[in-house]
Parts: structure tokens; sequence; C-alpha cells
């Protein structure tokens, strides 16, 4: 799997992720979604992928919240 690969797997992970907060009604599963989020998040970064400065900027308002 060369980078570019990498990449759109964490991208499409990141988007499952986000799926998965939608409607959420427990505080303790988004709280360990959104942690998750952060470790992709971070991993993109490190992979030199150009992403916002905090994750939750990426999807603000697709969650309703």
């Amino acid at each position: 799997m060369n980078t570019q690969d990498r990449i759109a797997r964490i991208s499409q992970a990141r988007a499952l992720i986000l799926e998965a907060m939608g409607g959420c009604d427990s505080p303790q599963i988004e709280t360990m979604l959104r942690g998750a989020d952060m470790e992709l998040h971070l991993a993109l970064w490190n992979l030199g992928e150009a992403v916002s400065l905090r994750p939750e900027l990426d999807y603000l308002g697709k969650t309703g919240r």
C-alpha cells in the first residue's frame, strides 16, 4: 500500500466514524469515537495531508451538533 492509498483508507475510516457519531445517544460512545477520529486526524497530518487545526472542524455541522 502506498502513501496515497493509506491516506484514502484513513479518510474513509474517518467518514465511517462520522457516520457512527451521527445521532449517537451515548456521550461515552461519542467521546470514544471522537478520540478515534483524533488519532486518524493526526495520522493524516503525519502523512503530510492538509488537515484542519482541529479534527471536528472537518465535519462541523455534519453530525447535527
